[in-house]
């Protein structure tokens, strides 16, 4: 899909969007509600393949057939790059929530979620079928597109089987950095392709998602009932891509334009973890009682206050992953996306009072984690201040205990870079005779035209 291909046409469908229904109902009159909850993983990592030759090929999004896309296709297979995030793998799979293993981090990942979705609200709780969806995690637009035909039908396939068994089913989506993306893509699908057009998601849940103007107005597509978006300024990684947007960046959050509003569905949230300096003093006598009197405090910018706000791979990955995440950092080795159900629950109860209906700035949740609350905010006024509950500092120190379970025997940065270079090497290898071949035909067409 080139850069700005769809636009005037999503435009202009989004407000007629043909709907119609397939055979698709359940059997029972009384069907009994289930969520479907999906985790969609972003891109391999491009970090060996930053030449010249493969940026010309990331801005024109010509990967196809490469050593760039067979490098990631080998690493896609290889179960290793599985062992430290919600991943596993091609297509919409089923997590094993019991399954307590070393290296199952999809189970541990989709276990600590469901923690969290009992923890606000156990009386209401709704049974939960969990799912990865593998993609091909290239940094490709038009890969992203043809991912998202896929996850479109199976998640419709899905939703028929289930109904067909007695259920209710609801979708919630949880996307992260260019997964987040496959997920948006979703209702240009819908649009587009020649698919069911009764498909709809209840909660879509972007994590770390890099804006780009080329998908962006997706997010108007009434077949997305809520959308979070969620994202730190800590995330130095949201803002770099270059290389799929006509933009020189892709950008934090969701801005309007003319001919794009921003849907009132929408709710934008910055992330923040703010924890006390550790010292002896105050280590001894624990975190001081936290008075919102104090401007300094509620912003936390006091003397007494750090900002410990996750990383791009602090959202998504866990602690044992081999770089960028903190040995320090005050939930290692938890991904922050495992307390978004907390925060959304927060969120949809208090919004209002945070969030100014015509300012549609992003609300402000700062997670205090050792005065165990959330102080949520607009993010430029201190008017309309909410604390919350977070779970206590017993809670998440069991929560890290019960992590050690999921951690591999072995998980180096050394063992990472090997399967890489062997990822590459194969693809490389598999490459080179074709290179070889295209060599001499060129030879010998140029011979042939100094001859004639």
């Amino acid at each position: 899909m080139k850069k700005g291909i769809f636009t005037l046409l999503i435009f202009s469908a989004l407000s007629s969007a043909v709907v119609y229904s397939q055979d698709c109902q359940p059997i029972k009159k009384d069907p009994k509600e289930i969520w479907i909850t999906v985790f969609v993983h972003g891109i391999m990592s491009i970090k060996p393949h930053l030449s010249l030759g493969n940026i010309v090929r990331f801005v024109c999004d010509e990967v196809h057939d490469t050593v760039y896309s067979r490098t990631v296709e080998y690493m896609r297979k290889d179960p290793f790059f599985e062992k430290n995030q919600a991943m596993l793998g091609f297509g919409l799979q089923r997590i094993d929530v019991d399954k307590i293993a070393k290296g199952y981090a999809p189970g541990a990942f989709a276990h600590f979620y469901d923690q969290m979705l009992n923890w606000y609200s156990p009386a209401d709780k709704v049974p939960n079928h969990y799912y990865t969806f593998g993609w091909a995690g290239l940094l490709s637009p038009s890969r992203r597109y043809s991912d998202a035909i896929d996850l479109y039908k199976s998640l419709y396939a899905t939703v028929c089987d289930l109904k067909k068994k007695g259920y209710k089913p609801k979708i919630r989506i949880v996307g992260y950095s260019h997964g987040a993306n496959v997920c948006l893509n979703l209702a240009c699908v819908q649009l587009l392709e020649d698919v069911p057009k009764d498909l709809s998601l209840d909660e879509l849940i972007l994590i770390g998602m890099p804006v780009q103007s080329e998908t962006d107005y997706f997010v108007s597509s009434p077949m997305f009932k809520k959308v979070y978006h969620i994202y730190s300024r800590g995330d130095r990684i949201q803002k770099l891509d270059f290389f799929s947007t006509k933009r020189f960046f892709s950008r934090r959050v969701f801005k309007e334009r003319k001919g794009f509003k921003l849907p009132s569905n929408l709710v934008q949230i910055q992330i923040r973890v703010t924890r006390a300096v550790r010292t002896r003093k105050n280590q001894a006598k624990g975190p001081r009682i936290l008075n919102l009197h104090d401007k300094a405090t509620l912003w936390g910018k006091s003397s007494q206050q750090r900002d410990a706000s996750p990383g791009h791979i602090e959202l998504w990955f866990f602690g044992w992953t081999p770089a960028n995440y903190r040995e320090n950092y005050i939930f290692h080795p938890l991904p922050l996306a495992v307390f978004t159900p907390v925060i959304i629950d927060a969120i949809d109860k208090i919004k209002d009072r945070a969030q100014e209906p015509r300012e549609k700035k992003p609300i402000l949740v700062d997670i205090r984690p050792e005065h165990e609350c959330m102080v949520i905010k607009n993010q430029k006024s201190t008017k309309n201040v909410s604390v919350v509950d977070f779970p206590t500092v017993a809670e998440i120190h069991k929560m890290q205990d019960f992590a050690k379970q999921y951690v591999p025997d072995s998980y180096t940065a050394q063992e990472y870079d090997e399967h890489i270079s062997r990822a590459y090497d194969k693809a490389r290898d598999e490459y080179a005779p074709q290179k070889k071949h295209k060599h001499k035909k060129h030879q010998h067409n140029f011979k042939a035209m100094l001859v004639s």
